[in-house]
């Protein structure tokens, strides 16, 4: 059995593209957990130790972007990716001074999502 890369969180509340990136990340050696909103990321949270958090900028109406704080705080080391489909200079820096590590827009598949959360 090959060793986890190391386990990431995706809050993402379209249930097709998570499945789809869950598993192509999975097939690259992390273990995911997938939440459909901040309830649920915040439920993880209490559970599980995350090297790396993506999350959708916009879940159902409800901002992410209160997600950073909270999982900076938990889990300093933590890694988190912001992937939105309403891209703006604006969240992109409201985001990073939040404490996200990267921004991408989406359309993005799983190799682009892996280079922008491994990116340093």
């Amino acid at each position: 059995m090959t060793k986890s890369l190391g386990a990431i969180l995706l809050v993402e509340d379209d249930e097709a593209f998570a499945d789809v990136i869950g598993r192509a990340l999975t097939n690259r050696n992390f273990k995911v957990s997938h939440a459909k909103n901040n309830n649920e990321a915040l439920a993880f949270l209490g559970k599980q130790n995350f090297t790396y958090a993506i999350l959708d900028l916009n879940l159902g109406g409800e901002s992410s972007l209160k997600l950073i704080p909270l999982l900076k705080k938990k889990l300093n080391h933590i890694r988190i990716l912001i992937l939105t489909g309403y891209a703006s200079i604006a969240t992109a820096v409201e985001a990073i001074k939040l404490g996200a590590d990267n921004y991408l827009a989406k359309p993005a598949d799983a190799d682009e999502i892996l280079s922008a959360m491994l990116a340093s």
